[in-house]
C-alpha cells in the first residue's frame, strides 16, 4: 500500500479510498485472472446485520455486521430469529487485515491465513475467498471474479465511487448512500442487498420474501437503462414444502451413500481402465455428478440468469472419455459429488411455487419429481456398477 495514503486527518477515510484504488484503478481485481469466474456465489442477509457468502467450491465466510438497524429494515415484520448455518471463517466490520481462505484439491479442510496477496500463489487455488477487513469502512470480499462489499459506519459514498466496480454492496440502510437528490446511487455497484426497502425510481427493485441472492460475475444487463438492482430481501431463509424436502433429501442421503464408497479411493484407483472396456471409476463420479448440476443449473438459469448452465459431463463412450482432474483423490471426487448436492439445495429457492408433480421450466423432465427419483437413482446404480471394479484383474492397490 501506498505510505503517501497515511495522513493524520480523515485517516480511516483515507485508508479505505487507497486500499480501493490500490486494486481496481484502471484494471480489474488481481486476483480475477485466476478466479473461478462465473461461478454462482450465494450472498444471504440474516437478522442482526449478519452476511454470510458461499462460493460453489464449497468455502463459506461470515460477516458481522452490527450497525444500527433502520426502523423499517425488515419491511413491518417482527425480527425472526433463524439458525445461521456454520461457516468456514467469520469476521466482523470494525477488524482490519488481509486474509484468505483456501482448500486446494485433494486438502480435506480450508485454511485461514493472514497473507498479503502478492505472496499468495493462486494459480492452484482459483477458489479462494480474498477478504480485506478496512476497520469500521467496512469488509470487501473477492471470490470467483466477484467483489462484495459489506459497508461499515464509516464508509461514504465516495468511498464507493472509488472503485472501479462492485458487484454487490450488502447490508441494511443502504438508501444513505444516495445522491443529494435521494435517487441516484454510484452506477459502479451492480447489485445493492439490503432488507430496507427504497422507494427509488431510477432502479430495478427486485423483492422477495427470504434471504438468499446468487451472484456471479458473468452476468451483465445491458438491456436495462442502469445495470443496478435493488434487492429487497428479507432475513427469513427460503422454507422447501415437505413433498419436495422428502424427495431432496431422498436424492441427497443416495449421494452421500456414493461418497462413502469413493472417498476410499486413491487417484490410481480412480483411473483403473478395466481391461473389459468398461468405464474407469473416475467417469462414473463425472458422470453422476455431471448429470445432476447441468439439470439443475438449466432449471435455475432459467429462473435467475446469475446462475449459469453448468455442464461438466464427460464423454460418454470410454475411448472418447479424458479424466477431468487425474491427480484428484475419490475424497476430493467425493467432495466435488457434495458441492453439487449442495448447490441443488443452496438455490432451490427457484424452485418457489413447484410441487413435485409439476414441469419445472428449464427442465427436460416431465416433472420435478421425475428428476429427483431419476437423481436418487442413477447414484446408486453407477456406484453399484464401480463396485463390481473392485473384483477385476489388475485392480491398484490400496497404497
Amino acid at each position: 500500500m501506498n505510505p503517501n495514503c497515511f495522513f493524520p486527518r480523515n485517516a480511516a477515510k483515507i485508508l479505505f479510498v487507497c486500499a480501493a484504488s490500490a486494486i481496481f484503478a484502471g484494471a480489474s481485481p488481481a486476483r480475477s485472472s485466476n478466479a473461478a469466474e462465473g461461478d454462482p456465489v450465494a450472498v444471504r442477509v440474516w437478522p442482526e446485520g449478519t452476511v454470510t457468502v458461499e462460493s460453489h467450491w464449497g468455502l463459506s465466510l461470515k460477516i458481522k455486521n452490527e450497525s444500527p438497524r433502520p426502523a423499517e429494515s425488515v419491511s413491518g415484520v417482527e425480527a425472526v430469529t433463524a439458525e445461521i448455518p456454520a461457516t468456514d471463517a467469520t469476521v466482523s466490520v470494525g477488524e482490519s487485515g488481509e486474509f484468505v481462505l483456501r482448500r486446494p484439491a485433494n486438502q480435506s479442510e480450508p485454511t485461514w491465513q493472514s497473507t498479503p496477496p502478492e505472496s499468495v500463489d493462486k494459480s492452484e487455488t482459483p477458489h479462494d475467498i480474498d477478504v480485506k477487513l478496512l476497520s469500521d469502512n467496512g469488509v470487501l470480499v473477492e471470490l470467483d471474479g466477484l467483489v462484495l462489499l459489506v459497508p461499515g459506519p464509516g464508509c461514504t459514498t465516495e468511498m464507493i465511487q472509488s472503485f472501479q466496480r462492485i458487484d454487490a454492496v450488502i447490508g441494511s440502510n443502504l438508501s444513505r448512500f444516495a445522491a443529494d437528490n435521494g435517487q441516484s446511487l454510484p452506477s459502479n455497484v451492480r447489485n445493492w442487498i439490503s432488507e430496507s426497502p427504497t422507494t427509488m425510481d431510477s432502479i430495478e427493485i427486485r423483492t422477495q420474501t427470504h434471504n438468499t441472492v446468487a451472484l456471479s460475475s458473468t452476468v451483465t444487463r445491458p438491456e436495462k437503462k442502469s445495470p443496478s438492482v435493488w434487492w429487497d430481501i428479507s432475513p427469513e431463509p427460503w422454507q422447501m414444502s415437505n413433498a419436495v424436502n422428502k424427495m431432496f433429501t431422498a436424492m441427497e442421503r443416495s449421494c452421500s451413500a456414493s461418497q462413502d464408497v469413493f472417498s476410499e479411493l486413491t487417484a490410481d484407483q480412480m483411473n483403473f481402465k478395466p481391461a473389459n472396456g468398461t468405464h474407469t471409476p473416475r467417469w462414473n463420479v463425472e458422470h453422476m455428478m455431471g448429470r445432476q448440476l447441468l439439470f439443475f443449473s438449466q432449471i435455475y438459469h432459467a429462473a435467475e440468469p446469475a446462475i449459469p448452465v453448468m455442464d461438466l459431463n464427460p464423454a460418454q463412450m470410454p475411448p472418447d472419455y479424458r479424466f477431468a482432474h487425474p491427480e484428484w483423490t475419490g475424497a476430493e471426487e467425493a467432495r466435488q459429488m457434495q458441492r453439487v448436492s449442495d448447490f441443488s439445495r443452496r438455490f432451490a429457492y427457484l424452485l418457489d411455487g413447484f410441487a413435485v408433480d409439476e414441469k419445472v421450466p428449464g427442465s427436460r423432465w416431465p416433472t420435478l419429481g421425475a428428476l429427483l427419483k431419476q437423481m436418487e437413482r442413477h447414484y446408486s446404480e453407477h456406484t453399484a456398477n464401480t463396485q463390481k471394479k473392485f473384483e477385476l484383474p489388475g485392480w491398484p492397490a490400496n497404497r
